[in-house]
């Protein structure tokens, strides 16, 4: 996963999610050292250490949910602290820091077996929360490449082995004399879920890696190839279906007239459509959109249009590249957004309007030259601006 990760080089969110993955499955590696230096059947003591490493392990794991595209966006609309993945990782390490410092004090200070092992107990549930998440999360990631019935329930058996064993072992632990026969078995167990995980995870972030590079290998050909040629946009939420839409009319490279419209549709304002309102919010203002994500964006743009549309597009069809300033190719009076007023409530395009707001900037100074105002003040005022 590391060197996945180091291979990739790009300043992209999947990536974030795979280095804190791939500082977990480090975690893990001590843990698996540590247990195989441990005698048989792990005292109380070695217990309590095992709570502390497992820590680490769940705190990256935590730490790398936010970017997983297009999973728990209803956490992102319900918790704001879920919204921004600066905001959750900072919660994140100052929960398990604490949860630590617990730990320790503890295990210096605490005589009784029934603390300890009241201490194993919370860490069992956090370990098993933890694990149930990240599994779904990549769960939910890989059957987007692989949708197939029999591999579903096969990754959902494995994923479920895996979550058992942050039951079964800690209950070991806590109860040693009615289920230390069962310690090897369960280790053995724990050890060849760890491994499946670490290849389903390798291979996620493999395919999109691979993905990223042939759909950036097949732009050149399909731009020289293609017959139709986005020329108006239509973005929004139609009120009276209760959908958020994408319709883009094309017309033949051949002649200007429109030869076909296609929608792409969808209940949920997931981050894709927000991305697609935003460079509209954009274009229609004159800014070029710069920030170290974009790759990304414009990526999973393409994909959600591609993943239901007949007609495919590429990135080089879509978008302008300015020296690494974005825009879209369509000119600002083909691009219409409907529901305008509906969508600035949305605190989805909102947080996409604020983490480029240094595009923005030049914009915005132009409108209010002489602007010092309070950071809340400020965010309304640019989105005003995106909006008007």
């Amino acid at each position: 996963m590391l060197l996945l990760w180091r291979q990739i080089k790009l300043k992209s969110s999947e990536n974030k999610g795979m280095l804190f993955i791939a500082l977990a499955m480090f975690s893990w590696t001590l843990v698996g050292i540590y247990k195989f230096s441990d005698p048989p059947m792990p005292t109380l003591i070695n217990a309590i250490n095992d709570r502390i490493l497992s820590a680490f392990s769940n705190l990256f794991l935590l730490a790398s949910l936010p970017y997983f595209p297009n999973v728990f966006e209803g956490w992102k609309e319900r918790f704001s602290i879920f919204r921004k993945p600066e905001q959750w990782i900072n919660s994140v390490f100052i929960f398990f820091a604490i949860v630590t410092v617990i730990f320790t004090l503890i295990d210096r200070n605490v005589e009784s077996d029934f603390g300890k092992k009241v201490i194993i107990a919370v860490d069992s549930v956090i370990s098993t929360t933890t694990i149930t998440l990240i599994s779904f999360a990549l769960y939910q990631s890989i059957t987007r490449f692989w949708n197939d019935n029999v591999l579903k329930v096969f990754l959902q058996i494995m994923f479920l082995g895996v979550i058992m064993t942050q039951v079964v072992l800690p209950m070991i632990a806590i109860f040693p004399e009615l289920f230390k026969p069962y310690y090897l078995m369960a280790l053995i167990w724990l050890l060849l879920g760890l491994t499946f995980f670490n290849f389903v995870s390798v291979a996620y972030f493999g395919i999109v890696n691979m993905e990223m590079v042939e759909i950036a290998k097949s732009e050149v050909s399909k731009g020289k190839t293609s017959i139709d040629v986005p020329e108006k946009l239509i973005v929004g939420y139609d009120t009276s279906r209760k959908v958020y839409f994408i319709k883009i009319f094309f017309h033949s490279s051949e002649s200007k007239e429109f030869s076909r419209e296609l929608v792409v549709e969808s209940s949920k304002l997931l981050q894709p459509i927000a991305n697609w309102v935003l460079f509209a919010l954009a274009k229609k203002q004159d800014v070029k959109l710069v920030h170290g994500d974009l790759s990304t964006t414009k990526f999973r743009m393409v994909e959600f249009w591609n993943k239901d549309s007949m007609l495919k597009l590429s990135q080089d069809q879509l978008f302008n590249n300015d020296r690494g300033a974005f825009d879209l190719k369509l000119d600002a009076d083909n691009i219409t957004i409907e529901g305008l007023q509906f969508l600035k409530s949305k605190f989805v395009i909102r947080e996409s309007v604020f983490k480029h707001e240094d595009s923005f900037k030049a914009a915005f100074e132009k409108k209010y030259p002489e602007h010092n105002l309070p950071k809340a003040s400020y965010q309304e005022k640019l989105i005003e601006l995106a909006f008007s």
